[in-house]
């Protein structure tokens, strides 16, 4: 409720600028997703997703385009689900300040706004696509050879039915020629609702480090990183003891012509030990970090690819289509 009075209070200031010193600002972001999975005898069910999205925003800016209120719908329609209309659709409100350096947003924003790259362990192709916007804030800071952030994601409020459930996150990267190193940090608090008291913990923080070589070869892209992932996790709904599994990613990215591949290499522990209790609701990331409920110490994803975009009028069209090989408990699945 506060942060409506915010938006209403700063969108009353807005509209008693001067209409010069005012803009017209609009926007409709359109997303096609088709993803085909057939995993086998794995635990992770097999299945199409396949859908569009369609994110029409207007708005207003002043202050040089550095301040701006932006409000719109964003329209989701799985191909299949048996609706008249759609999903249900998604308000996106907020407000957004853009400096030479720092930025900060408010309300319902777009996932997209995000500078880190967060891992597969943490949010996965689907929670990318059907969770496309964060409630709560953003601040983000850019400056010689880097960047950081720090933001906030609401993702439940306590009531009967639902748990209260946040996520602060933060990344931050340094580069400097040919060098990277940086870091990604996920805070899940996943805690009660009426009648149901605790809370559980799911921390995660992965640094890393990483190069790029596409000087030393004729390709578009070149680059090794590095990094591991250490998690720290407590069920205190059930007084359990804390757990704190861990393991290496080495990722290879390599590109010409729009062609690619990224391939991602993780070996070490079951990183949602507790999701046969909590599933989704507590793990967003890809279910093959479970790791087969700790059968595997290994899991590679092979991604091959063709990205590119086009622009019309400033327009951009993008195009992303690949296929990705899973490699994980002695099975190859896709």
């Amino acid at each position: 409720m506060k942060s409506i009075r915010t938006l209403l209070a700063l969108l009353c200031v807005a509209l008693a600028m001067p209409v010069s010193a005012q803009k017209f600002l609009w926007s409709a972001d359109f997303d096609l997703n088709f993803d085909n999975r057939e995993y086998a005898d794995l635990s992770i069910p097999s299945q199409t997703l396949f859908g569009a999205r369609l994110t029409p925003m207007v708005g207003m800016g002043w202050g040089k385009g550095q301040h701006a209120l932006m409000i719109g719908a964003d329209i989701t329609k799985s191909f299949g689900r048996d609706t008249r209309f759609c999903e249900n659709p998604e308000l996106v409100l907020y407000y957004a300040y853009r400096g030479r350096q720092f930025n900060a947003t408010a309300g319902i924003y777009p996932r997209k706004m995000l500078l880190g790259d967060y891992s597969g362990a943490i949010a996965s192709d689907s929670v990318r696509f059907y969770d496309k916007n964060l409630d709560g804030v953003l601040l983000q800071y850019r400056g010689t050879g880097g960047f950081v952030e720090l933001g906030v994601d609401w993702d439940g409020i306590y009531s009967v039915e639902e748990r209260e459930k946040f996520r602060i996150f933060s990344a931050g990267e340094y580069t400097r020629q040919v060098f990277t190193c940086g870091y990604t940090l996920s805070v899940y608090h996943y805690a009660g609702r009426v009648g149901l008291a605790g809370v559980v913990d799911n921390i995660a923080i992965q640094p890393y480090i990483g190069a790029k070589f596409e000087h030393l070869l004729p390709l578009d892209r070149l680059s090794l990183t590095a990094s591991w992932i250490q998690t720290f996790q407590r069920d205190r709904i059930t007084g359990e003891k804390g757990v704190q599994p861990y393991g290496g990613e080495l990722r290879l990215r390599l590109e010409k012509w729009h062609v690619g591949i990224d391939n991602r290499l993780y070996i070490g522990n079951n990183l949602m030990p507790y999701f046969t209790k909590y599933g989704g609701d507590l793990y967003s990331g890809e279910r093959f970090y479970a790791m087969e409920g700790g059968a595997s110490k290994c899991y590679n994803r092979t991604e091959l690819y063709y990205d590119r975009t086009w622009w019309s009028d400033a327009v951009p069209v993008s195009l992303h289509a690949g296929i990705s090989l899973h490699f994980t408990a002695g099975r190859v699945v896709t």
